[in-house]
């Protein structure tokens, strides 16, 4: 059984403890969170307004958070900072930091001595990890000897770098537009008020329309979509043009992508070409057919959803409409990264 850590037990740090919990040979055994009150932290963890009820609840301990059959073992601490946490107290093997503070990006690398790998559910700069990893994309691209700190990127960018790197490979992406509409997040505002920093706790950015009230409203903003596809498929550097909306929904995001290719191309191939590439990848892409919304794919555990009923292809031209769970999905993919390492590091 392969230990897992979690640093940060908000939305990505709580879904992906649910994903593993399914799992046969990952066991999460420490979980570190801000939050001091140990009774919320299980709270939250049974109980979830997007994803439903955990089936076997669980319970308070001392300072574990417990089930009745013994298949859940936690234990819960309480640190600012990840370098603070005694990991080895559990034997932790991987820590997932799903902080998204800054601060425990540059002290992760701290651990080394401690635990085998970090893996950081964010897209930093490439200097400040040893590797970029989206699972499906370019996990055979990690060095297991000397790659310590892992970036999982980002919902938008495993979404994106699944379809794009093989439809370039096939067809040769010139360039190309994207448009993501994506679900509220934590850090913004109820009401009007001052536009906070996720990354550094208690800073105020001068995005001003971040601090908008998010359920009344759209929020246009820049996104680090493509920027952060760009680690992943860097052939793909400066060949696309991107844009985002803050929604006011909870979950699900979709991409409007515009793609110009150069060789010639028509529907019935690029049907073709998507259908066998879901053959091939039939955990990561689906095609959907059905007359849904948003709502229909939530919890859906793939990296992108290629709504078959928008796809438009013009003279070189490619238009698809593309859905992901923002959470769900792209933490499908850390917890395989996990399991990816997991087998290398047993």
């Amino acid at each position: 059984m392969i230990k897992i850590g979690i640093n940060g037990f908000g939305r990505i740090g709580r879904v992906i403890c649910r994903i593993i919990d399914q799992s046969n040979y990952l066991s999460v055994v420490a979980i570190n969170d801000i939050n001091p009150d140990i009774q919320n932290i299980n709270y939250l963890h049974n109980y979830d307004t997007t994803y439903g009820p955990l089936s076997e609840k669980t319970y308070v301990d001392n300072n574990k958070i417990i089930n009745q059959t013994g298949s859940f073992n936690c234990s819960v601490y309480c640190e600012t900072k990840i370098s603070k946490v005694p990991w080895n107290e559990r034997n932790v093997d991987i820590v997932i930091d799903s902080s998204g503070v800054n601060e425990n990006l540059i002290l992760a690398k701290d651990l080394c001595e401690t635990v085998k790998k970090v893996i950081v559910t964010n897209s930093p700069d490439i200097s400040l990890v040893d590797k970029t990893i989206i699972y499906g994309v370019n996990e055979k691209n990690l060095d297991f000897d000397n790659d310590f700190l892992i970036a999982s990127s980002i919902c938008d960018a495993t979404a994106l770098t699944t379809l794009l790197g093989p439809i370039d490979d096939q067809f040769n992406i010139e360039n190309g537009f994207v448009t993501t509409l994506h679900p509220w997040l934590g850090y913004q505002n109820l009401l009007d008020g001052p536009s906070k920093s996720y990354a550094v706790p208690g800073e105020i950015i001068d995005n001003y329309a971040l601090g908008r009230s998010s359920p009344m409203t759209i929020i246009p903003k820049n996104t680090s979509a493509v920027t952060a596809s760009y680690k992943i498929l860097p052939k793909l550097k400066n060949r696309f043009s991107a844009h985002s909306y803050r929604v006011p929904t909870n979950i699900v995001s979709s991409a409007d992508v515009t793609l110009r290719v150069e060789k010639e191309i028509n529907e019935n191939i690029l049907v073709k070409f998507l259908r066998d590439f879901q053959a091939k990848n039939s955990s990561l892409i689906f095609l959907n057919e059905n007359a849904l919304v948003s709502t229909d794919f939530i919890k859906s555990t793939y990296s992108a959803i290629v709504d078959m009923r928008f796809l438009h292809v013009s003279d070189n031209y490619i238009r698809m409409m593309v859905w992901y769970d923002n959470e769900w999905g792209y933490s499908s993919r850390v917890v395989d990264l996990v399991d990816y390492i997991s087998k290398k590091i047993a």
